[in-house]
């Protein structure tokens, strides 16, 4: 422990508890902002998905073992994952 915090008072040390807490909370509510879908809702094959405020694409409505969960780089790469997913599906 610092001399600094030895001295501080009850006042100040709520004071910057409550700081603290009130950061932690804005920091969540802006991760939770960042990670929101944004634009319009695309569809190829069946399979419906948006942009992120990151500039990646990420799947909706899809099946959480459909292998098309997090996000992908680029629409191009998704439309690939996509067509390879159809062609595994269709040799069984």
């Amino acid at each position: 422990m610092s001399m600094k915090e030895l001295y501080r008072s009850e006042g100040e040390i709520r004071y910057l508890a409550q700081r603290a807490k009130e950061q932690k909370e804005l920091e969540e509510q802006i991760a939770i902002s960042n990670s929101m879908l944004v634009g319009n809702i695309r569809e190829y094959k069946g399979v419906q998905y948006q942009m992120d405020q990151y500039g990646s694409f990420a799947c909706i409505n899809q099946p959480p073992l459909s292998g098309l969960g997090g996000t992908f780089t680029t629409a191009q790469t998704l439309h690939t994952i996509i067509d390879r997913l159809q062609e595994a599906a269709s040799n069984d």
